[in-house]
């Protein structure tokens, strides 16, 4: 056998998934501007490409549940996708629900012979992609893991749309208030182009909206009337000005009306003119009686203004991009739109401890208060309102009878006199309260219900783009550790395969036994990192989709520490750390799965001799603990590395998170196994914290167990007391697999064991060696070509000739999904690849204890 071609193989095969994956992160900035169904067209087109797939078919749910947006490529039919009936009624069954197995074989619907396909579910509840390949390998590990990442690419990519459609929202919004409102609204360009106008334009003068924005203003302007108002608008416009301009309008049943036509200009940060923004508003009534039109024109200027910052204030706020800059704006503008000395704006950032974001805005009267005014917590009189999810509003003396507000009588002469109070609550998404803006002490009067209905209008803005903002900075959070997951899975991949590469060239040209031996021993525990490193990402994908299934029972915590320590101890001692112990004398008992609690400690073990100095000290203890009604045991795991900063501790353990990675990443590892621990210790219906004083003092890490209601262990055999060692029964074996080399590897490792073994390499051939060879034990491949091993088993299940024929599974899935079908379909035992030798010797002894 030529290992070093085979490895290379493997190499090649890594590097071409890695290559994929980088492929792959590059879709998005590719779909910049794409509609969901050409973002499916694409993605289809690539994949069936890139994976070397028969057909690819792709189902995107529609907003709001109203129906679906599908797409499907073939290799077979370039026009696919407009016989798109005849895959749905080939993926039918399929598509009513989920697989019970990861592979489901369906007729190809643009080919001849059958498809194995694979379904990704992701993003919304109807989001699924179908891949499907005549290769009777299809899918592998790393085809599995390239179609996850592309449906999580394409799930990123829709969230993003999603927030700009919430966006585009927003401006509808505007627009509709704009629509809503009394006055005609426009803005123009600074060429004098009009770029928007209400609809009370169109009422007015009656005409279509297909003639243009602003088309026959002057036409609709009273003759006498046009070359005054033009010279008035094109004098403030040379200087930038604001304007106001009377005339009359012809309304749409051809009688003139007075109007006047007010404008601000528009200018950007940098003082460049941007145009104007403005409203025309019917005074008719005024020129008809000047005395009572008098009061109501300064009231109408007034709401102009106001409407004015109103469309302004939305922009700046719909523009920004981080909460801190929303709340600074609508503080601003609000205090300043309203005529208040003092504004508050309160945001509660959600994150892993909820924390109060607030901005404050104080007129020259409060210059000198302001360092009391923020010690002071006026806002608790604002609970009420985010409880509530109502606006509030009260006069000075309302306010003053507040018994909050009463609070604060001592500290009357250091804080001036407040002329009223208004608070309107932020509202997200679902009536989900973002927190609320304050309003205190109007410069002139009170706060009046107007005052109310402009500050409920800039805070429902507000709350549309907070909302907008914290989705910015997920998917901006996301494609950051989805970046950096890649970067430091390439680097954690290419680490094993160097001195595996190397290795092989050692075993070349290796001068003795001992070189040669030294080599392999290396390369086992390059390899062995390796499958660690694969097992810890189908662990997170398995638990995070719920697949995982506990397989708890009664048991000691000493005895899981002890198999904890097992897997550990070769890595602290490599490290020569001091290792301290310390377990209760009486048994605490756990109901508790052993192997993933021992993974839970295993895990924390490892990562404290990985974050701690070469001779550093780690300590492991477990106690019991009264906790209310019931007791818990508490396992902590303590050294005296690096420690973590208290910015870290919340963070530590999120998923792909590495708090503490230095900058050439020579401690390795992808950021899972905390959160691995997390998940599975909140299974087990537990706890786990960290803890640190900080960098350079090291950390502990706290798991607190429930223990079992009743401390009893039911008399059985403690598992492992076999002797693991010892040889097995001789045995007729026959293995079966399509991998040529995997199935001479286990027979070379059968034979040394002392067995007489065969190897065929596919289903036909596995039943007529069967009836031949008259094997005691079959190692049986479930992926097969042509015919699967759950075949094979069931027509050797069905055969009276084979009757006390053992069956193995020989397979590379191993959920426990996997594990009943083959329970179902006569299998006696389930092995997941790769198998090592300890593993393969263990199960013979195991099948030796019950066959007596």
């Amino acid at each position: 056998m030529n290992i070093s071609q085979n490895d290379s193989g493997e190499v090649r095969r890594l590097r071409q998934t890695i290559e994929d994956l980088e492929a792959l992160s590059a879709l998005p900035a590719a779909w910049a501007g794409l509609g969901p169904a050409d973002i499916a067209r694409r993605l289809a087109k690539v994949l069936l490409s890139t994976l070397d797939l028969d057909m690819v078919y792709i189902r995107l749910g529609q907003p709001g549940n109203s129906g679906f947006t599908e797409t499907v490529r073939s290799k077979h039919r370039p026009d696919a996708d407009s016989h798109i009936s005849e895959a749905q009624a080939s993926l039918a069954s399929l598509l009513a629900g989920v697989a019970l197995v990861p592979v489901t074989m369906v007729p190809d619907p643009f080919g001849t012979g059958a498809l194995r396909t694979t379904v990704t579910r992701f993003g919304e509840e109807h989001d699924v992609l179908v891949a499907g390949s005549q290769r009777a390998n299809f899918p592998t590990e790393e085809e599995q893991l390239l179609l996850e990442f592309a449906a999580n690419q394409t799930a990123v990519v829709l969230q993003r749309q999603r927030a700009e459609q919430t966006l585009q929202q927003s401006e509808e919004r505007f627009r509709d208030f704009a629509d809503a409102a009394p006055a005609i609204l426009w803005v123009t360009e600074p060429d004098g182009s009009c770029s928007f106008i209400s609809q009370g334009w169109y009422e007015f003068t009656g005409q279509g909206e297909d003639e243009g924005l602003g088309y026959g203003w002057l036409d609709a302007m009273h003759p006498d009337d046009r070359e005054e108002a033009t010279k008035h608008f094109l004098s403030a416009n040379e200087r930038n000005e604001a304007f106001s301009i009377e005339y009359r309008l012809r309304r749409a049943d051809g009688v003139y009306r007075w109007v006047i036509d007010a404008g601000r200009p528009r200018f950007s940060r940098s003082g460049q003119f941007l145009g104007y923004a403005g409203n025309v508003l019917d005074i008719t009534d005024r020129k008809q009686s000047e005395e009572a039109m008098a009061n109501l024109l300064a009231m109408e200027k007034q709401r102009a203004a106001l409407l004015a910052q109103v469309a302004n204030a939305s922009k700046s706020m719909n523009a920004a991009l981080s909460m801190d800059s929303i709340a600074r704006i609508l503080t601003e503008e609000a205090r300043s739109m309203l005529g208040a000395h003092q504004a508050v704006t309160s945001l509660t950032v959600p994150d892993d401890r909820p924390r109060v974001l607030n901005m404050m805005s104080l007129s020259d009267k409060y210059a000198g208060d302001r360092t009391y005014l923020e010690k002071s917590d006026i806002s608790r009189i604002g609970i009420e309102v985010s409880h509530t999810n109502r606006p509030m509003r009260m006069t000075r003396q309302e306010l003053e009878n507040h018994p909050v507000w009463k609070e604060f009588e001592k500290h009357a002469k250091d804080h001036p006199l407040m002329r009223g109070w208004l608070a309107v609550p932020l509202i997200g998404h679902g009536g989900k309260n973002l927190g609320l803006v304050q309003l205190m002490d109007k410069a002139q009067g009170e706060f009046t219900e107007e005052d109310e209905a402009i500050l409920v209008q800039l805070a429902a803005i507000a709350s549309a783009g907070i909302e907008n903002a914290r989705l910015y900075e997920q998917v901006r959070e996301q494609d950051r550790r989805k970046d950096e997951f890649l970067a430091i899975l390439a680097h954690e991949l290419r680490n094993p395969l160097a001195p595996i590469r190397t290795g092989l060239a050692v075993l070349k040209l290796a001068p003795s036994i001992d070189a040669m031996v030294k080599t392999r021993e290396i390369m086992e525990r390059q390899v062995e990192h390796m499958v660690r490193l694969i097992d810890d990402l189908l662990d997170v994908s398995r638990i995070t989709r719920g697949k995982v299934q506990l397989k708890k029972e009664r048991i000691d915590v000493r005895t899981i520490l002890d198999t904890a320590l097992e897997v550990s101890r070769p890595f602290i001692e490599e490290s020569r750390h001091r290792l301290f112990i310390s377990t209760p004398e009486e048994a605490l008992l756990l109901d508790a799965d052993p192997t993933r609690m021992a993974q839970v400690v295993s895990n924390l073990m490892n990562n404290a001799a990985k974050y701690t100095p070469e001779g550093g000290r780690i300590e492991l203890s477990a106690e019991r603990d009264h906790n209310g009604d019931h007791d818990d045991v508490i396992i902590r795991v303590r050294d005296n590395g690096v420690g973590l900063t208290s910015e870290a501790l919340p963070k530590v353990f999120e998923l792909f998170s590495q708090v503490g990675k230095t900058l050439d990443r020579s401690q390795g590892g992808l950021g899972i196994g905390l959160a691995l621990v997390k998940r599975l210790v909140e299974m087990h219906g537990g706890q786990v914290a960290a803890e640190s004083p900080g960098l350079g003092q090291g950390s502990t890490f706290v798991v607190r167990l429930p223990l079992a209601a009743t401390q009893v262990i039911n008399g059985r055999q403690v598992p492992g007391e076999e002797n693991a060692s010892s040889l097995s029964v001789p045995r007729r074996i026959l293995v079966v697999d399509d991998n040529v080399d995997g199935a001479e590897t286990i027979a070379m490792l059968l034979t040394l064991f002392g067995h007489t073994v065969k190897t065929v390499h596919n289903g036909p051939d596995a039943l007529e060696t069967a009836h031949s060879f008259q094997p005691g034990v079959m190692f049986l491949d479930i992926g097969l070509p042509g015919m699967s091993g759950y075949e094979v088993a069931q027509q050797l299940r069905s055969d009276s000739n084979m009757n006390g024929l053992i069956l193995v599974a020989l397979t590379g899935w191993g959920s426990e999904e996997d594990r009943q079908r083959a329970q179902s379909v006569g299998f006696d035992y389930h092995l997941t690849k790769p198998v090592g030798m300890e593993k393969l010797q263990s199960l013979l002894i195991q099948i030796d204890a019950n066959s007596k």
